[in-house]
């Protein structure tokens, strides 16, 4: 194995996580955790025990905001691959893309799955959707750690990356309450 010139371009780093037989692309894994954030911020659960019209809300904030996500990503890189091939867009390139971005829907499928457990032994609506939203700050946090891991800095440089990115969450459900209620 040769060494890369000292001129030349570093070698590209891998952004997935590969865990067990999943692999997750920090980009749309922390999109799509950004857009659940925001959009059960704006949600108004209300104060009662959740109930099968509130679960059936949450599937539909959960779901559309993530379809938009997932469609405008969608279409963006199929324009960016013409653009770049300068060519239509072949059968393997619409599935690889539709590969690609149906990793931001995927991201409800958690929460959705923590929301209909806890709603199911009575926990209100208001509490879990709050659960929901600090495990999502708990992901930035770790998305943090890998981003301080992959960028070879120490573990103390690592957990600050962690609580820089579990605070930026919380200030994104702070900003979207302020702007919304």
């Amino acid at each position: 194995m040769t060494e890369p010139d000292a001129d030349g371009p570093p070698p590209p780093v891998d952004l997935r996580l590969h865990l067990w037989r999943f692999t997750f692309d920090a980009h749309r894994v922390i999109y799509a955790t950004i857009i659940l954030m925001t959009s059960y911020a704006v949600y108004d659960e209300g104060t009662s025990r959740m109930r099968t019209a509130n679960y059936v809300e949450m599937v539909a904030v959960s779901i559309a905001p993530l379809f938009a996500l997932s469609m405008a990503h969608a279409f963006s890189d199929a324009l960016d691959l013409q653009i770049r091939n300068g060519r239509p867009l072949s059968g393997r390139d619409r599935r690889h893309l539709a590969a690609d971005n149906l990793q931001y829907l995927y991201m409800a499928i958690p929460p959705l799955l923590l929301i209909a457990g806890l709603g199911i032994v009575g926990w209100d609506a208001n509490v879990i959707v709050e659960l929901v939203q600090a495990l999502g700050v708990v992901s930035l946090f770790f998305w943090g750690l890998y981003a301080g891991r992959k960028a070879r800095v120490s573990r103390r440089r690592q957990f600050s990356f962690g609580i820089s990115y579990g605070l930026m969450g919380m200030l994104i459900i702070l900003v979207e309450l302020i702007l919304t209620h």
